[in-house]
């Protein structure tokens, strides 16, 4: 899959980082050129878009020392602190679908390498949320059936004791239907609340770098995320 996406992104215009700077590159063991700017990293190389619109890989390692040196500095540079907000579902193999927000960076994008730390706070969120979601439906039925039985509630008692009992029937079952959306409507806004305080007490746990890999998926811009593991570069 991570091979797969490569070789998409490579076919696709992708969008600088930035104020890139087109310039020429030269492979250390041919002494041949290349012209691109800088579209992104993909693992040990470099996507440079050139002047003709293609967008293509080169390890880095292929380069000569100033142009690595180059690369290291502009690959530093390019990492971005942006808020994961939310994971929107099904990705692509590694890749998890997100929506971000950061100065440089906002919107929906395929991660790579997301901290199962960061991926469990969001699964936590879609589950709030799926209920609230539920809760909401569950309250808009509720008012439907209100409407019902206050429809189906007699205006005026008058008759004998068999209208007078299925009148106070119909009454008793709409001041239930009544008290069921409230309660519904307390849990809902309970509910909401506890979103709410859970977003705000977890927002800095969700924060990561990130930095583009100048491929694209989808439609889907892929970024990967900053690994503590490795060593930096």
């Amino acid at each position: 899959m991570y091979t797969a996406l490569r070789v998409i992104g490579l076919l696709l215009v992708v969008t600088s980082l930035g104020a890139a700077e087109m310039r020429t590159w030269t492979f250390e063991q041919s002494g041949k050129t290349i012209r691109g700017e800088v579209a992104g990293f993909t693992g040990d190389a470099v996507n440079l878009k050139r002047d003709d619109g293609k967008t293509v890989s080169v390890r880095i390692a292929y380069f000569t020392d100033s142009d690595r040196a180059y690369l290291t500095a502009e690959r530093a540079k390019q990492w971005k602190e942006v808020e994961v907000v939310s994971l929107n579902g099904a990705g692509a193999g590694l890749y998890k679908r997100c929506s971000v927000s950061g100065s440089d960076v906002k919107g929906e994008i395929l991660i790579g390498h997301l901290p199962p730390a960061v991926e469990a706070i969001l699964d936590n969120r879609n589950q709030q949320t799926l209920q609230i979601s539920n809760l909401t439906a569950q309250i808009e039925d509720q008012k439907s059936a209100l409407q019902a039985a206050n429809a189906a509630v007699p205006k005026h008692a008058s008759g004998n004791w068999v209208h007078r009992r299925a009148a106070a029937a119909e009454r008793a079952s709409a001041d239930k239907a009544s008290g069921d959306l409230e309660t519904s409507r307390f849990n809902l806004a309970k509910l909401q609340k506890a979103y709410d305080d859970s977003v705000k007490k977890t927002k800095d746990q969700t924060m990561v770098k990130i930095r583009n890999t100048g491929v694209v998926y989808q439609r889907l811009p892929v970024w990967e995320c900053f690994d503590p593991r490795k060593a930096p570069e």
